[in-house]
């Protein structure tokens, strides 16, 4: 082949090199814009029928959107639950420390034998442990740990029960998430609910 039948022999020698040379200022300008296209600032509105909008145009009642990635310092700091919240769940030594029965929110019927309790404790109560229910914040001592039980005398309405778990020094060590139940009438004889 002679140069005369092909203008452009040194393009086409080359043209994988010529590819490649293109393809690198593309990245290095990708790279430079990048960022301030990161750094935009974007702006969100609510029009008249309730739909949101984002732009990056201010309009008017628009708010400014933070658009800074977040990250793990931007976090807060879990809390460690407080033995002194009584709002609080916290096991202690315990893997496990929760009230069964009654369920959350729970309606009851009022019954002479009491209401029944099932509680989970595990593993079991340690030594030097004393377990008691809060029943509307009213602590109930629990005899020897025990998990299955009657309240009797409960009024009727909603109250708030609770298990805490002291030590030997009566610091609290462990204590359930609150559960709220109810407690009402039985229904008489012939009586349509």
């Amino acid at each position: 082949m002679s140069a005369e039948r092909h203008p452009h022999p040194v393009v086409l020698a080359i043209g994988v090199d010529y590819a490649l040379a293109m393809i690198r200022p593309c990245l290095i300008i990708a790279a430079i814009l990048a960022p301030s296209v990161g750094s935009a600032e974007i702006y969100r509105w609510v029009d008249e029928a309730g739909r949101v909008h984002f732009s990056d145009r201010w309009n008017q009642g628009s708010e400014k959107v933070s658009t800074a990635p977040k990250t793990d310092a931007d976090a807060p700091a879990p809390a460690l639950p407080q033995p002194d919240s009584p709002d609080v769940e916290f096991l202690g030594p315990y893997s496990a420390l929760d009230i069964i029965a009654p369920a959350a929110n729970e309606t009851l019927t009022q019954q002479d034998a009491g209401l029944p309790v099932s509680l989970m404790v595990n593993p079991s109560l340690m030594e030097g442990h004393q377990m008691a229910i809060l029943l509307d914040e009213a602590p109930l001592t629990v005899a020897s740990g025990a998990t299955q039980f009657r309240l009797t005398g409960t009024a009727l309405g909603s109250h708030r029960l609770q298990v805490r778990v002291t030590g030997e020094n009566g610091s609290v060590v462990a204590q359930s998430a609150p559960r709220r139940f109810h407690v009402r009438k039985p229904d008489e004889p012939g009586q349509l609910r």
